[in-house]
């Protein structure tokens, strides 16, 4: 059991942490299966989704194998579609749980995420984070990704807290930064849906100081560490 306490801000990662980026992947191919097929979307849906599972670029194998005499999709429309489309996403129970302790619970909460701020900003609002993030953070916004420290600098000097707690899933970059900076760094294991997969090859800085299985063992206590 990890507890977080009610002096310490307490910032999230986005993808494949208070959603699955799976999702996100999923509701954008349904809606390009649409565009494409007009009102009978389900056979190239289920098309695309095979091609994934057999490790297939699938906007590649939909631009050059089934769009082939079509010129009206061409990869970077599809890619750009993918990216801006308003995705059906929605927050994990565990995750909707552990917000709303720590807003009950009077902690500073934020969101440092990397990517596109057109894709990100869509994710936040399908997912209803706003109101509960106090500052949120992504990376082409701000002209930093992950391992660099500004972004988890950014939280350091808009947030008035003792100490810092970082959630996120990828080894690879989320905690590194943090780590260095002195937070608690807590991991969500993938639970066979991430689609980001953890290098073999990492040194102890990445590895976050703690790892849970599911958020619902996080606890949320009134009283200070």
């Amino acid at each position: 059991m990890t507890q977080i306490y009610n002096n310490e801000a307490v910032i999230f990662d986005l993808d494949d942490l208070l959603y699955k980026e799976f999702d996100y992947m999923r509701s954008a191919f349904w809606a390009i299966a649409q565009m494409i097929e007009g009102e009978h979307p389900k056979k190239l849906f289920r098309m695309m989704m095979a091609q994934y599972f057999l490790g297939n670029r699938v906007l590649n194998w939909l631009s050059d194998e089934y769009l082939t005499n079509n010129d009206k999709y061409s990869l970077e429309i599809l890619i750009a579609f993918y990216r801006n489309h308003k995705p059906d996403i929605s927050i994990s129970s565990e995750a909707f749980n552990l917000l709303e302790a720590l807003k009950r619970n009077g902690n500073s909460i934020g969101l440092l995420t990397d990517g596109r701020s057109v894709t990100q900003r869509n994710k936040i609002e399908a997912l209803g984070l706003n109101k509960w993030m106090n500052l949120v953070s992504v990376s082409e916004e701000c002209g930093f990704e992950k391992p660099c420290e500004e972004p988890f600098l950014l939280f350091m000097t808009r947030f008035d807290s003792e100490k810092f707690v970082y959630l996120a899933d990828n080894y690879n970059k989320d905690f590194v930064a943090p780590n260095k900076l002195g937070w608690r760094t807590i991991a969500l294991l993938d639970n066979g849906l991430n689609i980001h997969i953890k290098n073999q090859s990492l040194n102890q800085i990445n590895y976050p100081t703690e790892v849970v299985a599911t958020l619902s063992e996080i606890k949320v206590s009134s009283y200070s560490n």
